[in-house]
């Protein structure tokens, strides 16, 4: 894998029912720019990995495990996780 120096390579974790329609525990994206936002993320994710939209479930992005919105940047060093969410009582 050939990547430029202006590119952002990053490693999304997926949970549950998320890597249960992946099939996989980790994603990797590369990205032309040095940064993206969590909403930038997510559009990519649902382009490259249809099976996500295709399950219409509602997930959060976690930043460094922290739940992020949608205007959160998400740098090269930061860890990302796809979650769930999960109801109970």
């Amino acid at each position: 894998m050939s990547v430029d120096k202006n590119q952002l390579v990053l490693r999304v974790k997926l949970f549950g029912l998320l890597r249960e329609a992946v099939g996989i525990n980790e994603v990797t994206l590369i990205l032309d720019d040095s940064y993206i936002t969590v909403e930038g993320l997510k559009r990519d994710l649902l382009i490259c990995y249809p099976v996500l939209a295709a399950l219409n479930a509602p997930f959060v992005v976690a930043v460094n495990r922290k739940v992020a919105d949608n205007n959160t940047k998400i740098a090269y060093c930061d860890e990302v996780a796809l979650l769930p969410f999960v109801s109970g009582g």
